[in-house]
């Protein structure tokens, strides 16, 4: 691109992951072909990025985004290296053009000294200021320095600032009132299919020998547009109040914008009308007088993500309130992005395991899985949610905890929970509490979730919990109402549906080669006297892959967690357990299933024979054997282990209030005696035959001991009876 066509062309080829010699020699060997000139390939892994980044000359980059273009460059990379490896002649005419057409690229870095003449031979100053997303080499630094001095005419000295949350890679200041994107390859590639195109019969004609001269001086006389924009925009706040502020003047700012108000206040563009902007603010309003300045700013909200933040209490926008000091995070992220798409994930199948005993065997939950928490008020939810958070401890599970529009005591009561069990070494909280002004409370489980998606990129495991979505519906109501947008049905506005689904949607499990991180969702929803069928509850229900539903009745009798069999469900199901509790859980489904039938026949007064007795027997036992007490989660091994002889109905003849009594001191027993069975389960996560009869020897020397002290009845009788 400017340079001699006999000098080579410095390629640097940087992936997320790394690639062989063999087809980096393929990929040099390709762009020599397209450019007509030799081609060296300098190799860089960079698992920052989504997609490869081709960089030529050093100046010039074009990035591949790999959500929408890894399926074609994999494709377009095994047919070239099937063509060399059998003999074959290179690519078409056609298949070159098609190969460029069919490319969707990203934002990259592309500069040309052309572009920015005119622009600055009218400025005026000696110095100008460059914003980068990441550092970079000093002699980049010194070669663009060199191109905006010989554009202008004159020296300039380049001032640069890192800029982590930059929407943009590279963006010129020319003063306070002009930026100039450096990133816009996509402009430049959209010149070069037009001039392609165009070309196309010339290229056709062309002999194959005359391909790679017809598209480098294609590429060559391609140009692409910089892109200025006037960012001093100034508009007028015509009222405030409520958390919310009305501005006119600001005909070009985009929706969820920032813009700063006076004393250093800001807010966030939420509805976009013909004359006016309402927006909600995101600092104190007493700071705000109506008839004062508005500016935008350019970008969308970014909170500080990463690892810095764990173990620390913030609020919707990052910033630490728990007294511990400043979070030094150099890493930024927006806080609504797209949900990463179907071709970037793989299956829900590794397990998520929560410790408790109910939902492991009958509503498994697996890493990258939407599932709903539902019930009425003070029922356990958030105790469910808490204990999964607990059985984390000794996984690669980090943990966020999003409260929303909650006391400060519950949130107090939350941490303590936490802390008491050590569990805040792995967790992160958000909270935005309930006397806060509504646009925290709508933020916060937006910037929870850009946190745990960090980690999710970054190859690494996190889960989070929405407490709870009901507040966060409300409060979009709150907001909606004051900032006069449409109100529809049930009194929420028609888009309430939205707001929760393109946050449900960003939880996923990522292919392997995109470092298989995962980001498991589990959001809270309150019920009213059970109404599992109203407007917000049918609403996540639908977005969600399964919902685990707390009944009141049940939890009023002592039944806890108070998880109602028949409405929970999971649609992972049992491809999120491992081999051992699929074994065990299939059968306690099954028993489950025939106890609740009996017993409800049972009770209209029909006989009782000795094989209905015995189901109910079982039945009455597991069921009893999945009430747990709370924040005291079980490891897999052991509610395998328990699991295993209420199945098997080593129980059976076990007095059902001493069930409990049962599972504590066989499961010290099988500690004391038969370690081996814990740790070949924790290794192998299978039943074996020879670990069942390791299992049956250790059960019936532990049962005969336990009904020595606690001898069965002559004859049992059901409760149901």
């Amino acid at each position: 691109m400017g340079d001699s066509k006999d000098h080579p062309l410095h390629v640097l080829l940087r992936t997320p992951v790394g690639m062989n010699g063999a087809l980096a020699s393929k990929v040099a060997a390709r762009l020599e072909d397209v450019v007509g000139r030799p081609v060296t390939v300098e190799e860089r892994v960079d698992r920052r990025l989504h997609g490869a980044v081709i960089s030529l000359g050093g100046a010039h980059e074009i990035e591949i985004g790999l959500e929408d273009a890894l399926k074609t460059l994999d494709s377009s990379m095994q047919e070239l290296r099937r063509r060399i490896d059998s003999g074959e002649p290179p690519p078409s005419a056609d298949e070159v053009i098609a190969a460029i057409e069919g490319l969707d690229v990203g934002k990259g870095f592309a500069v040309r000294e052309t572009n920015l003449r005119k622009l600055l031979m009218t400025y005026e100053g000696n110095s100008l200021k460059v914003q980068l997303q990441s550092s970079v080499d000093e002699q980049t630094i010194q070669r663009l320095q060199q191109k905006l001095s010989a554009a202008a005419g004159r020296e300039l000295a380049l001032e640069v600032e890192i800029v982590p949350r930059l929407e943009s890679r590279a963006v010129l200041l020319l003063g306070a009132d002009r930026r100039i994107e450096l990133d816009l390859p996509s402009r430049y590639l959209s010149g070069l299919r037009t001039k392609v195109l165009e070309g196309r019969d010339e290229l056709l004609m062309a002999p194959p020998e005359d391909i790679g001269a017809h598209l480098s001086r294609m590429i060559e006389e391609t140009e692409p547009q910089l892109e200025v924009e006037e960012v001093v925009e100034i508009g007028t706040v015509v009222s405030v109040g409520d958390g919310t502020a009305m501005v006119t003047g600001l005909s070009n700012v985009g929706s969820q914008e920032i813009v700063q108000f006076q004393n250093e206040v800001y807010g966030m563009a939420f509805t976009l009308s013909r004359n006016i902007v309402g927006c909600i603010l995101l600092g104190p309003e007493e700071r705000i007088q109506e008839g004062s300045p508005v500016l935008r700013t350019g970008r969308g909200l970014h909170v500080p993500v990463g690892e810095l933040l764990v173990g620390r209490i913030v609020n919707a926008l990052g910033q630490p309130i728990d007294g511990k000091g400043p979070i030094a995070s150099h890493a930024y992220r927006l806080v609504e992005r797209k949900a990463p798409g179907v071709v970037r994930r793989r299956p829900v199948k590794e397990p998520l395991h929560t410790g408790i005993k109910a939902l492991d065997a009958l509503v498994p939950l697996g890493r990258g899985q939407r599932e709903l928490i539902i019930g009425d008020r003070k029922i356990g939810k958030t105790t469910i949610a808490l204990d999964t958070i607990l059985a984390q401890r000794d996984s690669d599970v980090i943990c966020i905890y999003v409260a929303i529009g909650q006391k400060a005591s519950s949130i107090a009561r939350v941490v303590q929970v936490l802390q008491q069990a050590d569990a805040m070494e792995y967790t992160i909280i958000v909270a935005a509490l309930s006397n806060e002004q509504p646009s925290f409370r709508y933020l916060a489980p937006y910037a929870g979730c850009a946190i745990g998606e960090e980690l999710m990129e970054d190859g690494k495991h996190a889960l989070i919990i929405y407490d709870d979505l009901s507040k966060h519906a409300v409060t979009y109501r709150e907001m909606s109402a004051l900032l006069k947008r449409p109100i529809g049905r049930e009194a929420y506005p028609g888009d309430i549906f939205y707001i929760h689904s393109r946050l449900l949607e960003r939880a996923a499990k990522m292919r392997d080669d995109l470092g298989g991180g995962s980001l498991t969702a589990l959001p809270i929803v309150e019920t009213l006297a059970g109404d599992i069928s109203a407007f917000i509850p049918t609403n996540v229900i639908s977005i969600c892959d399964g919902q685990i539903f707390l009944d009141g009745s049940q939890f009023n009798e002592g039944f806890r967690p108070a998880i109602d069999a028949g409405l929970s469900v999971s649609r992972v199901g049992g491809a999120a357990q491992t081999k051992a509790m699929k074994k065990v859980a299939g059968r306690l489904r099954i028993d489950m299933a025939q106890y609740q039938e009996m017993a409800t026949f049972v009770k209209f007064g029909a006989e009782v024979d000795k094989a209905t007795l015995a189901q109910l027997t079982r039945g009455e036992r597991g069921r009893q054997l999945l009430i747990q007490d709370q924040h005291k989660p079980m490891s897999m091994e052991e509610e395998t282990i328990i699991l295993y002889a209420v199945t098997r109905g080593y129980l059976d003849d076990v007095a059902l209030e001493l069930a409990g009594s049962f599972e504590e001191q066989f499961l010290d027993f099988v500690k004391e005696r038969y370690g081996l069975i814990i740790e070949q389960l924790a290794e192998t996560k299978d039943l074996s035959p020879a670990l069942e009869k390791q299992m049956a020897v250790a059960l019936e020397s532990f049962r005969r001991g336990f009904l020595k002290e606690h001898p069965p009845a002559e004859e049992f009788q059901s409760l149901v009876l």
